[in-house]
């Protein structure tokens, strides 16, 4: 991938530390040492589970230092608990940088019942900032804690678990060479989703505009035989204190909510998502069309977007299901290539997936002949876009 790009995105936006990045387990990624050119972005998934945490005062709880394997300047998170009627709680984290100074406690989102607050900017520091979901720093640091404060009605029983994702931007390449995956040797079969197209509206057609994000997750939970009404995700995903509909841990929160087990990642290679999706999961897709060439995108520009991934074709096409082209009808089963929907995802975005799981016992739905890829938008002038999707 062109990890440039996704460099200058990160990198341009710490340096205003003013400006918000996109918002919006782990797969094999391709052997390191095999790889030619820049090396690309290096992860690591870490589970924090609710016995890390310890009781520190009367409704607080925190982990101790969490060190990952290498250091790291990117961390994204989603948090693991389905809460009762009239709990709630706010997370914190800070991170030690690799000369021992400690950033201050940053506030990293609320769920459940908490105590009312006005509205919230994103907090920032000298050397990074929480992009509402999203911890991006200038200096390489080497661990992490997270802080739960319990602010509902009701107790909360217990702290929840974690699913977190460390990045490290610019690894050396002996550091490459040691801890990326390697490639195994199989090859997860082509797969394509027969995922339903839910649109951006209430369970009485009245619309509900920028709000991809609840509908990509009604047409995982549907997939899955569940169907549930916009009118009762957006509450979840919609974070009142930023006004902001795309938080990335509440998407998953809200689907562990309705009874899915869900998480958060990063795919970096086409592998990892074919893997996935042959596990009949449901990956939520968080992408950006900047400005570029690009051989037959769906539209010519997109704003911060969540689509949910039916899977990716032998012959090198990524199917999707798109909510912002659901007037049209062009959204079902929405075809690109992969060399620009890579573009979109995984150089612009990180390869930043919300992945939902099936149920016990739930068979995958197949898409059992899909057509070409349409030749009218071959070489064709995309039609005007559908707008901000606001993931």
């Amino acid at each position: 991938m062109n990890r440039v790009l996704h460099l200058a995105v990160v990198w341009s936006a710490l340096a205003a530390l003013g400006l918000s990045l996109c918002r919006c387990h782990a797969a094999s990624a391709p052997d390191a040492a095999a790889q030619t050119g820049p090396l690309r972005p290096l992860d690591s998934r870490l589970k924090i589970s609710a016995r890390q945490f310890h009781k520190t005062a009367d409704g607080s709880w925190e982990t101790r230092a969490v060190t990952p394997e290498f250091a790291f300047d990117e961390l994204i998170y989603s948090w693991h608990l389905r809460v009762a009627p009239g709990e709630g709680f706010r997370l914190y984290l800070r991170v030690r940088c690799e000369n021992g100074d400690y950033s201050p406690w940053l506030y990293g989102g609320c769920w459940g019942k908490v105590k009312p607050a006005s509205k919230r900017t994103e907090p920032v520091f000298e050397w990074g900032k929480v992009a509402m979901d999203q911890l991006l720093l200038k200096r390489k640091t080497a661990s992490f804690q997270f802080r739960v404060v319990d602010e509902g009605d009701s107790p909360l029983s217990q702290p929840p678990a974690f699913s977190v994702v460390v990045t490290d931007n610019s690894p050396t390449p002996a550091l490459a060479k040691r801890y990326a995956p390697r490639r195994k040797a199989a090859t997860a079969p082509a797969r394509i989703l027969d995922l339903p197209l839910r649109r951006q509206a209430d369970s009485q057609g009245n619309a509900i505009p920028d709000r991809c994000q609840s509908a990509a997750l009604a047409t995982a939970m549907e997939y899955f035989g569940k169907p549930i009404g916009l009118e009762d995700i957006v509450p979840l995903t919609f974070d009142v204190e930023y006004d902001y509909p795309g938080i990335w841990p509440r998407t998953i929160g809200a689907a562990i909510q309705h009874g899915f087990e869900a998480y958060i990642d990063r795919f970096r290679d086409w592998d990892s998502v074919r893997k996935t999706v042959a596990e009949n999961k449901v990956i939520l897709c968080s992408i950006k069309m900047l400005p570029g060439q690009y051989k037959a995108p769906p539209y010519p520009q997109m704003g911060g977007h969540i689509v949910a991934l039916n899977g990716v074709t032998d012959d090198g096409r990524v199917v999707v299901t798109d909510s912002a082209l659901w007037k049209s009808g062009r959204g079902y089963r929405l075809q690109w290539f992969q060399e620009d929907f890579e573009k979109v995802w995984m150089q612009t975005k990180g390869g930043v997936g919300m992945v939902i799981c099936p149920p016990a016992g739930a068979r995958p739905k197949l898409v059992p002949d899909l057509p070409p890829f349409p030749e009218e938008r071959l070489g064709a002038k995309p039609v005007a876009s559908p707008g901000e999707g606001r993931n």
